[in-house]
């Protein structure tokens, strides 16, 4: 007779189909998806935009467990294993329709609830996409100057250099943290070392997250992506004109050092150098 008490429990492994990976807008994370997009087991779509809505909405639950009459009905870990099932009802049909067995799901803002995604999704495995922040701020002011362009409203994180620099410390420092609490389960891939250590940081991630070694992620480029639809015309103003996915080039590690005047250079160095976390990641702001 088998020993029922030595399997896993069936809430112990929510979300073990799924790589959840988050970053501060402009870090690369579009790049990282085209890549695991690109492998035979992984299906990287677009983004799904509502992982941080069910974390909200877990995180009312959890709190209305304090004023007694939720308890009734329901307790934390229930809450927790429902919230769980959702994600998985709500991701992996697509998956399953692509015939693979992992889901990618990419949408920046996810590294802000990674420590609620891991409770959530016990059987996850988190990646935080890392990029000087100073190429993030080129990124964002590019961004900013389309939606200007396009008579749109730009969100309230692109409003001014201090409010960019203020979320980007935020996304670092919530990933950061998620990581180190659960290294098993989460790594930070800087978008440097996709980009000039490509083959060496993808195989090592490959491993990490259990994935048979595909050389196919090596290039985006060549593969078709289901997500390239939505760009459509070129003109989101996020997208930057761009239509497809393409290769990893190491030409735009350091664009920034020319399209940033040295004002705002001195001005970043400022600002970031104060953030330890940086450092320690491998960046420098002499």
């Amino acid at each position: 007779m088998m020993n029922t008490s030595t399997l896993p429990n069936e809430a112990d492994m929510r979300g073990s189909r799924l790589i959840i990976v988050g970053g501060a807008p402009r870090s690369g994370t579009s790049l990282f998806q085209s890549m695991m997009d690109s492998h035979s087991d992984v299906y990287g779509g677009p983004e799904f935009d509502h992982l941080t809505d069910i974390v909200n909405l877990r995180n009312r639950l959890q709190q209305g467990l304090q004023y007694g009459r939720i308890t009734h009905f329901v307790d934390a870990a229930q809450i927790d294993d429902a919230m769980g099932q959702m994600v998985e009802s709500l991701l992996y049909p697509v998956a399953d329709r692509h015939g693979v067995n992992r889901l990618s799901e990419k949408t920046p803002m996810n590294v802000l609830v990674f420590k609620d995604l891991m409770t959530i999704l016990p059987g996850a495995k988190f990646v935080h996409v890392i990029r000087d922040p100073r190429a993030v701020i080129m990124s964002m002011y590019q961004v900013a100057k389309r939606i200007d362009q396009a008579g749109q409203t730009r969100p309230p994180f692109l409003s001014n250099l201090e409010a960019m620099a203020l979320y980007i410390n935020q996304c670092v420092h919530a990933g950061v943290e998620a990581c180190g609490s659960q290294a098993a389960r989460a790594i930070i891939v800087r978008y440097e070392d996709l980009l000039s250590r490509t083959e060496d940081t993808m195989m090592n991630l490959l491993d990490f997250l259990g994935l048979a070694d595909d050389r196919a992620v090596l290039n985006p480029g060549k593969v078709a992506h289901e997500s390239a639809s939505l760009l459509k015309d070129g003109s989101d103003p996020w997208a930057g004109g761009r239509r497809t996915y393409t290769d990893p080039e190491r030409k735009n590690q350091d664009k920034w050092r020319e399209d940033l005047d040295p004002n705002s250079i001195e001005v970043l160095n400022r600002l970031f150098s104060a953030a330890p976390v940086y450092a320690a990641l491998g960046y420098n702001f002499d």
